[in-house]
């Protein structure tokens, strides 16, 4: 009797804990596949174009470039930067989804360089907020970068994400 119990208490407590749990965790592997898909169209197309192409139509953006809602004046000011001859690239270090697995963040380390392949050198930290669309596609809604510089950012990954550091 009190094994039947502790089944029945298994299957239907835990059960659909665990199910939720293997959502989130599908889900929280399409957010990092959608972020890495973000960075190749960015380096394969530029950072206009990934803007364009993973913005959501009601997002915003935080950074030194522009503060708003504009999405063409983003990606106006993104493509100046570019054409300077920069290329950004990002670390990811962290990601997660909530467990409805329509909201989630990623955040890590900015870099810029004049390559595709480098030299880069650290110069922010970024944060980026996804929404699930309709559509099934993840999007950005919010993305703000904070501009640190190469020697803080070495700093802070030294300190808390030793694996991540460059040197």
């Amino acid at each position: 009797m009190k094994t039947t119990a502790l089944l029945v208490f298994a299957v239907v407590v835990l059960w659909p804990a665990t199910l939720c749990s293997a959502q989130r965790d599908s889900a929280q592997e399409e957010l990092q596949r959608a972020e890495a898909a973000f960075f190749r169209h960015i380096l394969d197309h530029g950072f206009g174009a990934g803007l364009a192409a993973f913005m959501a139509d009601d997002a915003m953006i935080a950074n030194s470039l522009t503060l708003g809602r504009d999405a063409q004046l983003a990606r106006t000011k993104s493509e100046a930067v570019r054409s300077r001859g920069n290329v950004v690239r990002w670390k990811p270090l962290r990601a997660e989804v909530a467990a409805s697995g329509d909201l989630g963040y990623s955040w890590g380390v900015a870099e810029s360089g004049p390559a595709k392949d480098g030299p880069f050198k650290p110069y922010g930290i970024y944060v980026i907020i996804w929404k699930r669309q309709a559509d099934g596609q993840w999007k950005f809604v919010y993305d703000a970068a904070t501009i640190l510089g190469a020697d803080a950012v070495e700093k802070f990954l030294r300190e808390k994400f030793p694996a991540a550091a460059t040197n």
